[in-house]
């Protein structure tokens, strides 16, 4: 059963990290998400990244880390398993030669294929295990998360004051 007790008002208290909570929850959802997506061999990062191409259409690295929300140097681990496996691939644009795109290959095309119902179900037991409003309110809350305007922390605090 799920821990209801009110949230301690002190913020010194480890428990109170909003970052360590957000951190915590995506651990779990992405071992969640990761062991439905299994038989297709992808994690759910390679999903995202298979499935954000499938529907945006061809994308150059930077655009598409910037649609994940993912810097480059993360996006480039999680690409090279998925050209390996031929399911992506990095293309000059005929427009400009200068210009080079991932592309969603016929075998990436199929494996979406193949994982979007895994997906899917997943989604449908999260949902349901959550409850879809409250499903519909996290994606919200999610949104105004990364959307907010975060400037870095203070810089007069010392190490021992963080988490």
């Amino acid at each position: 059963m799920p821990n209801t007790a009110p949230l301690a008002a002190d913020l010194s208290e480890p428990t109170q990290c909003n970052c360590a909570a957000l951190r915590q929850a995506s651990r779990r959802l992405t071992k969640f998400y990761d062991a439905a997506l299994a038989p297709t061999g992808l994690g759910i990062n390679q999903y995202s990244i298979l499935s954000r191409l499938n529907r945006h259409g061809p994308k150059s690295i930077q655009d598409l880390a910037a649609l994940l929300a993912m810097d480059r140097s993360t996006l480039g681990h999680l690409l090279r398993p998925l050209e390996k496996r031929n399911l992506v691939r990095l293309t000059i644009t005929p427009a400009d030669k200068r210009r080079r795109v991932l592309v969603l290959t016929a075998e990436g095309q199929d494996l979406i294929a193949q994982a979007q119902p895994l997906w899917a179900a997943a989604q449908a037991r999260f949902e349901s295990a959550f409850g879809g409003d409250n499903a519909l309110t996290l994606r919200a809350v999610l949104r105004q998360v990364e959307t907010a305007e975060l400037s870095e922390a203070p810089s007069n605090t010392t190490s021992s004051d963080q988490f």
